[in-house]
């Protein structure tokens, strides 16, 4: 698989609202974000950061789809499962992400979260690749958790054009 590909398999993993870094009060009363949406995001990042794709999967519906740049649509716990586990087993790791949530809220049973993001991957002995772009994810209630029902996310950098430094 190649780089560019598990960067955005990473990424993916990253964007789900339920499952991120929480974003501070002061910021959520005068914004249009939702606590509820950004709840539970410590578990996943630390899911990902350890590469622990049971753990990911886990927080995806069984007819979630996951719509990568550069790559066809993935239906399906099992297809999603596959591909966290090439993109885990592969040898970038990330070391660092960030995201900035434009609108994070919730309807009913529905939700969604829309933003950007910035992720480090090590690329090898002292090579680092950093990437930005942005992602629109929905969720949808599963009893009382929130499960990824929809994920599509994108870089803003041209294909092959991370720069992996020294």
């Amino acid at each position: 698989m190649n780089i560019l590909i598990m960067t955005y398999s990473l990424l993916a993993l990253l964007l789900p609202p339920a499952l991120r870094t929480p974003v501070p009060q002061e910021a959520l009363a005068s914004s249009q974000l939702d606590v509820s949406v950004i709840e539970g995001s410590n578990n996943y990042l630390k899911a990902v950061l350890a590469g622990d794709v049971p753990r990911i999967v886990s927080m995806y519906r069984e007819d979630a789809i996951v719509m990568p740049q550069g790559s066809t649509s993935l239906r399906g716990k099992a297809a999603i499962e596959q591909f966290y586990r090439g993109m885990c087993g592969g040898p970038a790791k990330i070391t660092a992400f960030t995201f900035d949530h434009f609108e994070a809220r919730v309807t009913g049973d529905s939700a969604y979260d829309v933003g950007t993001y910035k992720m480090t991957m090590a690329a090898g002995p002292g090579r680092s690749m950093t990437d930005v772009g942005k992602y629109n994810v929905i969720l949808k209630r599963a009893g009382s958790d929130w499960k990824i029902a929809y994920l599509i996310f994108n870089s803003d950098l041209p294909p092959h054009s991370q720069t992996v430094s020294k």
